[in-house]
């Protein structure tokens, strides 16, 4: 070694190494890593999870609403022919459940034509736990009133009386 290599070989251990010699790349802008690869199985995979889960779900909605629904029209379906059965009147032409025990159609006796003894629609009414106030209003019904209405719990009735036709009165469950 000559004297101007020793010397700057010094400098160099003096002033630590360069940074050439620590890092041949300082400087320079690094590689982007590469993106990661999806394999065509992880993608069908995937689709299909997405895709069942999303049929599940709705399916399961649908199912619960069904069943919820269905559970409510049954009470409902009951607690008409319950009242019907309970008064002894499924026989009777002038009481009529309908619509898949949905309602029920009642025609009283009056002046000039037939019809259910007023009793047995009273039975029913009763059965039915139609309120006091709805009560006094069928009993307040003059002909000239026109058809009438009222509501309780989840049954709805309409009705009208004419002295010479009787009582008229139709009660719907109505489902919420």
């Amino acid at each position: 070694m000559t004297i101007d290599e020793s010397a700057a070989s010094h400098a160099e251990t003096q002033a630590g190494p360069t940074n050439a010699t620590v890092n041949p790349y300082a400087g320079t802008t690094p590689s982007p890593k590469p993106a990661p690869t999806v394999s065509r199985r992880e993608l069908t995979f995937g689709t299909a999870g997405i895709t069942l889960g999303l049929t599940a779900g709705v399916a399961g909605s649908l199912l619960i609403g069904s069943l919820t629904s269905g559970i409510t029209s049954l009470a409902l379906n009951d607690a008409i022919a319950e009242a019907a059965s309970s008064c002894d009147v499924e026989a009777n032409s002038w009481i009529v459940v309908g619509d898949e025990g949905q309602s029920i159609s009642m025609q009283s006796k009056g002046a000039e034509s037939s019809g259910a003894d007023y009793a047995d629609v009273l039975c029913v009414l009763d059965a039915l736990d139609v309120p006091d106030s709805v009560l006094s209003r069928i009993d307040a019904t003059r002909a000239l009133d026109g058809r009438q209405e009222g509501a309780w719990n989840d049954l709805s009735a309409s009705w009208g009386y004419h002295p010479d036709n009787g009582l008229d009165i139709v009660i719907d469950a109505s489902v919420k």
